[in-house]
């Protein structure tokens, strides 16, 4: 009887389906489950933490707080849409194992779920600590592929033939679905970005020549929260 393996027959399910999306995307962008709330409450608008060290005069720090809440307020929708499309994908992926492992002999799902569970440990170890995963062998875009790439199970050409049936009845839509969250990120981005350019235009050309110098030291944005709380001294 022919066989093949799970990592080099099933693989398609993830690589056919057009899944991959940037690694640095893929790891860090916080659990769709849990939707942080962008749009902050009118009087809870902050002033950004890169702000911090310059002496704002209180028209200025009102005006940057009403550009915050503007700009939020778009952020917050799109950020909906992304979340709502991410764990989407998230609930097909899971979807499409279960079928796909319905197929597996009992110690083929065995060998799978143990997989599974020593893998979620590890990256549950990892989140506690500074280390990072090796990016040589770091874990892939999506959870069908890591789930399908490390296991290695032995199918049968019937089990191959149906991974395959269920991979095309999943593959338009995880396509769509792609293509859906690599757009509202681009906007997410986009809508930060021009966030940070309106504020620009509030401050005095010294401001912007500290905050340009402060941004070539410090390139990396604190947490929303974090840079909500930031107390700014007025002048």
């Amino acid at each position: 009887m022919n066989y093949r393996t799970f990592s080099q027959g099933a693989m398609a399910v993830a690589l056919a389906g057009g899944l991959a999306l940037a690694p640095g995307f893929a790891q860090d962008r916080p659990t769709p489950a849990v939707k942080p709330s962008l749009q902050a409450a009118p009087d809870q608008a902050g002033i950004p933490h890169c702000l911090e060290s310059l002496t704002l005069s209180r028209p200025q720090q009102d005006q940057i707080k009403e550009i915050v809440r503007e700009y939020d307020a778009d952020v917050a929708v799109v950020w909906k849409k992304f979340s709502d499309s991410y764990m989407e994908t998230i609930c097909t992926e899971a979807s499409l194992l279960a079928a796909i492992e319905d197929n597996l002999t009992e110690p083929q799902r065995k060998q799978v779920r143990d997989q599974r569970r020593k893998t979620a440990q590890h990256q549950k170890a990892l989140a506690g600590t500074d280390e990072k995963p090796n990016q040589a062998t770091a874990k892939p875009a999506s959870a069908v592929e890591e789930e399908i790439a490390i296991v290695g199970v032995s199918l049968t050409a019937e089990q191959e033939l149906a991974a395959d049936k269920l991979q095309e009845k999943c593959l338009n839509r995880l396509r769509s679905l792609n293509r859906d969250i690599q757009g509202l990120h681009t906007r997410l981005v986009s809508l930060e970005a021009d966030k940070l350019v309106e504020i620009e235009n509030v401050l005095t050309k010294e401001q912007l020549l500290q905050l340009r110098a402060v941004r070539q030291n410090t390139p990396i944005a604190l947490p929303v929260s974090a840079a909500r709380t930031t107390p700014v001294t007025p002048k």
